[in-house]
């Protein structure tokens, strides 16, 4: 049987760059560049925890919404989803490309173009989460919020052989208009999944709609609207808990009222949204 050679009990003495650590590696070199780092790091935490619970106490003040209403919600709203969500959400070009191309049709009444004209308002301050979405200034008083109620209601009895209310699948706490069982809707009622509108009754009565695009483009104009961060944009399912979330371009958010006078304004917008989801006239 070969014998092993029997290895050195001690380094040789031709290798001595290995006999110990190199001096530039010794903790007293290293001791300036870790108080550094630590430096650095707690200076940007001290910067960053508190904007993160400023971030969170706002996405709290909402109230629930589409996405879980706790800590966990909070950080796939703000982070997960952030990429994917559109920042300029006032901007009419996606309407006017579609306008261009043929989507001419309006569904707004008479009544209705004429309150936007003479209604034009300045943009409340919306919150900086795509979801949920809401105005965080500007908010209806309680009358108004009674009387835009009843109106929303009264819309659905009018029309009960469109439309119906059932639960809003995207909102999770409110109720919604929906295309009535064995109504066909056009393709963004199919992406919608057959809901029309929904009031936000927990924070500040603004409300999520689907226009035509150019009836986007002048309810935008006049100041009463501005897309969801999503809209026409599909998210991915394993950012959703598994729900498909793809909102159509039409899919926007309209500014609570704050007197009688807009919530008829309001009213008027919801009607032709249904009026273009259906295909038929809306009372």
């Amino acid at each position: 049987m070969p014998s092993w050679p029997t290895l050195p009990t001690q380094w040789p003495q031709q290798w001595p760059q290995f006999r110990s650590w190199p001096r530039s590696w010794s903790l007293s070199n290293l001791q300036p560049h870790l108080t550094f780092a630590t430096l650095t790091l707690t200076t940007t935490l001290t910067i960053l925890l508190p904007l993160a619970y400023r971030n969170y106490k706002t996405y709290l003040s909402y109230g629930p919404g589409g996405a879980p209403y706790n800590l966990i919600g909070w950080f796939g709203v703000t982070f997960l989803l952030l990429p994917f969500g559109s920042r300029n959400m006032t901007s009419t070009a996606v309407y006017e490309k579609k306008i261009e191309a043929g989507e001419t049709e309006s569904y707004l009444s008479e009544t209705t173009v004429r309150l936007l004209g003479e209604k034009k308002r300045g943009r409340p301050t919306v919150g900086p989460h795509y979801v949920p979405q809401r105005q965080i200034d500007t908010f209806a008083g309680e009358e108004v919020k009674k009387r835009l109620d009843a109106e929303f209601y009264a819309l659905v009895e009018r029309n009960s052989q469109l439309v119906k209310l059932a639960d809003s699948r995207l909102e999770r706490h409110a109720n919604a208009i929906f295309l009535a069982d064995g109504v066909v809707g056009n393709d963004a009622a199919g992406r919608m999944k057959g809901e029309c509108a929904h009031i936000h009754r927990l924070k500040d009565y603004s409300l999520h709609v689907v226009l035509a695009p150019a009836d986007c483009k002048r309810v935008f104009d006049a100041g009463w609207a501005q897309r969801h961060g999503f809209s026409g944009i599909k998210i991915p399912t394993t950012l959703t808990g598994g729900q498909e979330l793809d909102l159509p371009a039409e899919y926007v958010f309209l500014y609570a009222p704050r007197t009688e006078e807009e919530v008829a304004l309001v009213m008027g917008v919801v009607t032709a949204g249904l009026r273009y989801l259906t295909g038929q006239e809306v009372r």
